[in-house]
């Protein structure tokens, strides 16, 4: 049975949460806002679309067969890639090697798998065989961060990458890939502008989960980034503007 103050704590909560609803819809009411969460996928796209990519996307490295574009209502991107191409338009292409000069591509949407645990040799399942997955958690952290640099190569100076992933539990351990990505993008020079949460109001349970040790992720994200000068370049420049002053 719960306390007096814990009930007491447990209404205050609840008054909260709707007097936060409420002043959001007061909000949108005067004019749209943006939020950080939805249960729509293709809600998020548009906002992010509108918020930071005004001019569209320009390049799909995972297109797949376009859902994203189709059903968000948005334009398609101009160049689509896929490492097992799904469309007729669609070029084939690893990530992590795409055919582009440096400062070329103003814009990419990147949703790559989250599929590891793949232990055969030709994975099994819809998802398995559409993406042929990862063996383990590491194999494809390690693929991001070789997409992460091939980006920030292709991309112009503040360049929009937007991404799509998930945690996952592996092997009894949690893996925040969310976290990975958004400090392996920071090392390599991006700036994380924005975060975005997808709720899902269910999930398939699977046979694993009958010896539950971890809480069922009912959440995946997109998160926003832009290229930024590295330290490096940053300090080449200053230095160069500093000997055209000396010369003037």
């Amino acid at each position: 049975h719960m306390t007096n103050k814990q009930i007491e704590n447990k209404c205050k909560i609840t008054i909260d949460f709707v007097v936060y609803l409420l002043y959001i819809i007061s909000m949108m009411s005067e004019g749209k806002v943006i939020s950080t969460i939805n249960y729509d996928q293709h809600a998020i796209i548009r906002d992010i679309v509108e918020l930071h990519c005004p001019q569209g996307i320009e390049l799909d490295p995972t297109y797949s067969k376009g859902n994203f574009y189709n059903k968000a209502g948005i334009d398609e991107p101009l160049e689509k890639f896929d490492l097992f191409p799904q469309t007729d338009d669609t070029l084939q292409a690893n990530a992590n090697d795409l055919p582009h000069l440096d400062n070329s591509i103003s814009s990419i949407m990147f949703d790559p798998p989250f599929v590891v645990g793949h232990t055969k040799k030709k994975p099994s399942g819809i998802i398995g065989e559409r993406f042929h997955g990862f063996r383990y958690i590491q194999d494809l952290w390690k693929w991001y961060s070789e997409c992460l640099a091939e980006f920030y190569r292709i991309l112009e100076p503040n360049g929009t990458l937007i991404i799509k992933c998930q945690d996952t539990v592996s092997s009894g351990k949690q893996w925040f890939s969310h976290i990975y990505i958004m400090n392996e993008a920071e090392r390599i020079g991006f700036y994380n502008k924005d975060l975005f949460i997808l709720l899902a109001k269910n999930r398939i349970i699977g046979h694993n989960h009958s010896n539950q040790q971890h809480a069922r992720k009912f959440h995946s994200y997109f998160i926003v980034l832009k290229k930024q000068k590295r330290a490096g370049e940053i300090l080449k420049t200053f230095h160069s503007q500093c000997l055209i002053e000396a010369v003037r």
